[in-house]
């Protein structure tokens, strides 16, 4: 999960109940972390306005596929359940001597939450009320969720937000209120924290790590948990904060027609996709060396689909070039075989890192997009949903559970792995055969 940054966040996930079930109907702002119940809930139409089918309308390959599914995650829950420490929490700190890690706890918290009602059993039930309490008493008087001396506040926080939404919003409105609250308060756009002229910081409008919120560091990773939160939580639409996201949004996007920051080191590609940050993090992904002697740093496809999810978030319209930019490089860059961008010539290996990250942020954004098949840019018509479940049951160990041989990003850690490809297979479950094979089931709703 770590390494000094903490992991490409352990992450805030969407949830989707069931193969055979429809969607859930988009409740709560907040999370509706599996996102914004409102790009993933209700009907969809299609390029000529005829609606999509819909999860109940799956033919025989995606019932096939969603069984196979359903069979991979009673195992890999059972393999979960048994991880869980007396205390009620899941994971570790690495180091640490008490039980517990309070993102991973949630991110399985969350992933119990939204299993298919055949999964929902008694054992799960109780394993995820336990987990909740410890989480609950996680919570600081300021309205973070945190451990001592150990950071990643703005992640613990968001995926806490979303865990807490999906259980029951209604049950939890304080704690979430005050989180959310907490969220607001700590992005960057006071000139208190970024000077006389704060829009001019590049961190202005995202989020970081520091727990204070006074040391400006913002990162997308951190960015995208944060909005995802919130839209979960139910900020609402005239709130400052989307405005605000956009502005840092747009500078961590290599499209140099809308990000306006400039560098005398930097160079801002054109290719669409997004970095880490706005051109200043040179750890993430390998800068490109140019002859006038600056960088261009790349887009790798976690940040991509967390950038287009998060400008969704921002209520962007598909047809704004910021949008359509990331578009762009997603059909350009379509595979499920390496997190794009992060791997080199020298070391293909890097395109391993963040792996299961980026593909529950990949679930998380085709969903929230709204469409069950992407034409890639060399005229494939992928089924994204279908792609996705095969390629996750396929990784599936035979203990139950995921795991990356990479390390970066806590990766290694299997319980924080395999409570990613639990959400992420929930997410992908309503989408099966949903308008596959039908020719114009590529256009979803203008938004």
């Amino acid at each position: 999960m770590m390494e000094t940054r903490p992991m490409e966040p352990v992450a805030a996930a969407r949830s989707r109940r069931g193969g055979r079930r429809r969607m859930l109907p988009a409740a709560l702002a907040l999370l509706a972390l599996a996102w914004l119940a409102a790009p993933h809930a209700g009907a969809r139409q299609g390029a000529r306005g005829a609606p999509l089918a819909g999860p109940s309308e799956q033919g025989a390959p995606g019932r096939v596929l969603a069984e196979r599914a359903h069979r991979a995650m009673q195992r890999a829950v059972s393999w979960l359940l048994a991880r869980q420490h007396d205390n009620g929490s899941f994971g570790a700190i690495p180091g640490a001597s008490e039980q517990g890690e309070l993102g991973i706890t949630a991110l399985v918290v969350r992933a119990l939450a939204g299993l298919p009602a055949p999964l929902r059993t008694e054992a799960v039930a109780r394993a995820r009320e336990r987990a909740t309490a410890w989480l609950l008493a996680q919570q600081r008087p300021d309205g973070s969720f945190g451990q001592p001396g150990t950071g990643l506040v703005t992640y613990r926080t968001a995926i806490a937000i979303d865990a807490l939404v999906a259980l029951d919003a209604a049950r939890h409105a304080e704690a979430i209120r005050r989180a959310r609250d907490y969220l607001v308060a700590t992005q960057f756009h006071t000139a208190e924290v970024l000077g006389p002229n704060p829009e001019d910081s590049p961190y202005y409008g995202g989020w970081g790590y520091d727990r204070s919120g006074v040391r400006p560091e913002a990162d997308l990773s951190n960015t995208a948990m944060a909005l995802d939160a919130l839209r979960r939580a139910g900020l609402p639409e005239d709130s400052p904060v989307w405005q605000r996201a956009l502005v840092f949004l747009r500078r961590c996007q290599n499209h140099s027609e809308t990000n306006d920051l400039k560098s005398d080191e930097v160079v801002i590609g054109q290719d669409g996709g997004f970095m880490y940050d706005p051109g200043l993090e040179r750890r993430m992904s390998v800068p490109v060396p140019r002859p006038d002697g600056r960088v261009e740093i790349p887009s790798y496809a976690s940040m991509t689909y967390a950038g287009l999810l998060s400008m969704l978030h921002a209520r962007l319209r598909r047809d704004d070039p910021r949008v359509q930019a990331a578009w762009g490089w997603i059909r350009r860059n379509y595979t499920l075989e390496e997190n794009r961008g992060l791997g080199t010539h020298e070391d293909r290996s890097r395109g391993q890192q963040g792996l299961y990250y980026y593909y529950l942020m990949f679930a998380k954004a085709l969903a929230a997009w709204g469409e069950p098949v992407i034409e890639t840019a060399d005229g494939q018509r992928r089924h994204w949903a279908q792609d996705l479940v095969e390629r996750l049951l396929a990784l599936q160990r035979e203990d139950g559970s995921w795991y990356n041989d990479e390390p970066r990003w806590w990766e290694r850690d299997p319980v924080l792995v395999t409570a990613y490809v639990l959400q992420a297979l929930e997410i992908a479950l309503p989408w099966l055969e949903r308008g596959a094979g039908e020719p114009g089931a590529g256009g979803g709703a203008e938004r």
